[in-house]
């Protein structure tokens, strides 16, 4: 620090400015008065034997320090911070909670919105899975820094007080009052009131929505609201919401939008990914089958190994189908022999290829497959998509003695009207226990099987499978590629981990 630099903070300080604590971590107080002043600015630079020698602007056993207390405040408190904000923080700023900070919108899953006559009561109704209407699926609630939030219907509501119908609406801003332990039930809460704009009533959620929400739960990918009903000059009425929100991750497509891949889970541990950093596929994970054979689907690609049809850029996995003359290449890649696991949770995040005749699929066969042959090994399908259903995707499951008694069950998932797998990332799992498996999509469950359903036939399931990621072109399932199928089709994977 030069000698300008220090006479201006010390002509600051003696004009009487007050520097708050910033941070619990590193309290340089050398008067323990919990105020920065003229004789700490100095301690820093070492004028009173206190200095943070590594620079790191953390005061610990490296740096010269007399005064433990004082540059460890955060450690050794000797007194009430001076400093806290609305949530207790020493040194904080924090006027929202800071996951509530974000954007958010409707769960697709059953339970979006539930109505009772009491309190947290859903008694009246609660919502199946993709059981609101599209314009309420669209609407997203964003939570800012700041303490505001902004309210985007995305042009149009579905209006309570017009009989349930869709109506234009283009107000978007509210003003926010957040209250920790203002709610019901001793949660928080936050309530809303006429902003700047034309919202004369705001509400989250449904129009005869309150104007009084408590914070029932509020995590990484999940948010539950719960409102006491008005009516349409936002009067309280006898009725009560509970509304089951999930993040919309930041981001655009390049670096990742869409639904977001954990890091961790309570009670599991990360025993293996690929996050497909750098700019080469990883030889200790991945292989490849190669050839035209058909694949017992009747399909049309010749698989290959190039980097043409699967590459790693930019932290993603691209597997791109491409149109060869009156040919067909993609690539099928496996973990066969190198990654395989037995049990645990698995999830892939991915964005999916679309259109006529294109199959793209992430799944699993039994490891002993080159012994017992297929389906004897088993088949957990994870995820498969037939490209003219772009808002859909399978789990599915596959077994049997031998071919000729193959069996299989599955379910499908989609998408709100409007939207494909396309459009952004959406995270694909499977919940593979001993003698069960559950399917989900963007953590909503959509499927589930167990040993009790194999209609006679062995459980294979209960073994080490490994991974293939490919996308077919044509097949006996999806159809073939017609003058609407567009190449080259990718399917763009950000990561694969497994839990157990």
């Amino acid at each position: 620090m030069n000698k300008t630099l220090i006479l201006t903070l010390i002509a600051l300080l003696a004009s009487g400015s007050n520097f708050a604590q910033s941070e619990c971590g590193w309290q340089p107080d050398v008067e323990q008065d919990y105020n920065i002043g003229i004789t700490d600015v100095l301690a820093i630079l070492g004028i009173f034997g206190a200095q943070d020698l590594d620079q790191d602007g953390i005061w610990n056993t490296v740096d010269l320090c007399e005064d433990t207390t004082a540059c460890n405040y955060d450690a050794n408190p000797s007194e009430t911070c001076e400093y806290e904000d609305a949530f207790g923080v020493c040194g904080g700023a924090g006027l929202l909670p800071e996951l509530l900070v974000g954007s958010w919108q409707f769960t697709t899953a059953a339970g979006a919105v539930g109505v009772g006559p009491d309190a947290y009561s859903t008694s009246w109704y609660s919502s199946p899975a993709m059981g609101l209407q599209p314009p309420q699926y669209d609407d997203v609630y964003t939570f800012n820094i700041d303490g505001s939030i902004t309210t985007d219907y995305n042009g149009s509501i579905i209006d309570a007080f017009q009989n349930y119908t869709e109506q234009p609406y283009t107000c978007n801003n509210a003003s926010l009052t957040f209250m920790p332990g203002g709610g019901t039930s001793g949660e928080d809460a936050f309530s809303l009131a006429p902003g700047t704009g034309a919202c004369s009533c705001p509400f989250i959620g449904t129009t005869d929505a309150g104007l009084v929400y408590d914070v029932v739960t509020l995590n990484a990918t999940t948010l539950v609201l719960h409102t006491q009903g008005d009516d349409a000059d936002c009067n309280t009425a006898g009725l009560y919401f509970t509304y089951v929100f999930t993040r919309v991750p930041e981001g655009n497509d390049e670096t990742g939008e869409g639904y977001p891949a954990a890091d961790a889970y309570d009670g599991m541990t990360l025993v293996w990914s690929d996050e497909f950093d750098g700019t080469a596929i990883n030889a200790n994970n991945w292989t490849y089958d190669l050839g035209a054979s058909g694949w017992g689907n009747n399909e049309w690609q010749n698989y290959t190994d190039s980097p043409e049809n699967s590459s790693v850029a930019d932290g993603f996995l691209t597997i791109t189908a491409r149109q060869e003359g009156s040919g067909y290449t993609s690539a099928r890649m496996k973990s066969e022999g190198l990654q395989e696991f037995q049990f645990g949770r698995i999830d892939v995040r991915a964005k999916l290829p679309q259109g006529q005749g294109i199959w793209p699929a992430i799944w699993m066969l039994g490891a002993n497959i080159g012994s017992v042959g297929w389906p004897a090994c088993g088949e957990i399908d994870i995820m498969e998509l037939v490209g003219h259903q772009p808002a859909t995707t399978h789990g599915t499951a596959h077994w049997g003695s031998s071919w000729n008694v193959h069996q299989y069950n599955g379910s499908s998932i989609s998408l709100p009207a409007g939207q494909t797998f396309g459009d952004a990332f959406h995270l694909f799992s499977v919940v593979w226990e001993q003698d069960q498996i559950t399917w989900l999509m963007d953590d909503q469950t959509f499927f589930s099987i167990d040993n009790t359903q194999m209609n006679g036939q062995p459980y294979p399931f209960n073994a080490p499978f490994f991974f293939i990621l490919n996308i077919a072109v044509g097949g006996n399932w999806p159809g073939y590629p017609d003058a609407t199928t567009q190449f080259p089709q990718e399917m763009v994977i950000d990561c694969i981990r497994v839990f157990q």
